[in-house]
């Protein structure tokens, strides 16, 4: 049998160390990452300009879920929002998603702040802010529809109806339907006890021309300016601001108010929302 020669080379295992290593990734930061002595992590987003079209459209997507789960307190970070601002964010940018883009940079700034001693506090509000910034100046929801609803004598404000600035209602209450705000008192109807004008602090609504039992309006503007005003049977209103249409009666003691009935019918007024010019 012929012999078998193994020929050992020096110095082989020492050109096999001497082999390049892999290169350190000095690149920007993608995904999640925290640094030294930070109570959690923070969201880097992508180099938005360098991705293509198709993987930017999937980027803002990864991003918007990220931060959502980090701002809903999931991540166990002690970083956690008012839910409702949150949902008002995600419905506001899933409807303009190239915004994701500037808030997810901005969103990691606020992150590093908390992350470093800052309080979320001002993380929080300027997420609570977004919508309205986002917003600022437009109006998806204009009332141009009619709205029938009826008048709740037992609950505070009813109705969150969205107007665009200058939207037009004209609102009318039936005038038939009677109600009382006590027992023994006078049956009325939206416009009011006119022997009885507002003039308790309590009141919804205590400004001239505002009656007890009275239908009044509540109109609060997106940059939360409130303004209460008497309706009656009939008002004309023009909404001198983007926001929200609110209804109540006007009273402080709601339980012991009593619709009148005529045998087995019970009395309801109706109010109606119609578009105007």
């Amino acid at each position: 049998m012929p012999r078998v020669c193994r020929i050992v080379v020096p110095g082989c295992l020492a050109l096999l160390s001497c082999a390049p290593k892999a290169p350190v990734n000095t690149g920007p930061l993608l995904g999640w990452h925290a640094e030294e002595g930070w109570p959690g992590a923070c969201y880097h987003p992508p180099d938005w300009e360098a991705l293509e079209e198709m993987a930017r459209r999937t980027g803002r997507q990864r991003a918007l879920e990220d931060m959502k789960r980090q701002w809903l307190g999931m991540r166990g970070d002690g970083v956690a929002f008012d839910p409702q601002a949150v949902e008002v964010l995600e419905v506001t940018l899933l409807g303009r998603p190239e915004h994701i883009e500037h808030v997810s940079l901005e969103n990691l700034e606020h992150c590093r702040q908390a992350m470093t001693g800052g309080d979320t506090g001002d993380w929080g509000a300027w997420l609570a802010g977004l919508h309205a910034t986002l917003m600022a100046g437009e109006c998806t929801r204009p009332f141009d529809y009619q709205l029938v609803q009826y008048m709740n004598i037992q609950g505070s404000w009813q109705e969150r109806i969205h107007f665009c600035q200058g939207d037009v209602a004209v609102i009318t209450a039936t005038e038939g339907d009677r109600f009382r705000l006590r027992k023994g008192g006078p049956w009325i109807n939206a416009d009011g006890d006119p022997a009885a004008p507002a003039t308790r602090d309590s009141l919804p609504c205590t400004l001239e021309g505002c009656l007890e039992g009275m239908l009044v309006g509540r109109f609060t503007s997106e940059d939360g300016v409130v303004n209460v005003f008497p309706i009656g049977t009939s008002l004309r209103f023009v909404a001198p601001a983007h926001g929200y249409f609110s209804i109540a009666v006007n009273d402080d003691t709601l339980h012991d108010n009593t619709w009148r009935q005529k045998g087995a019918v019970v009395e309801h007024t109706t109010i109606i929302f119609t578009p105007g010019e």
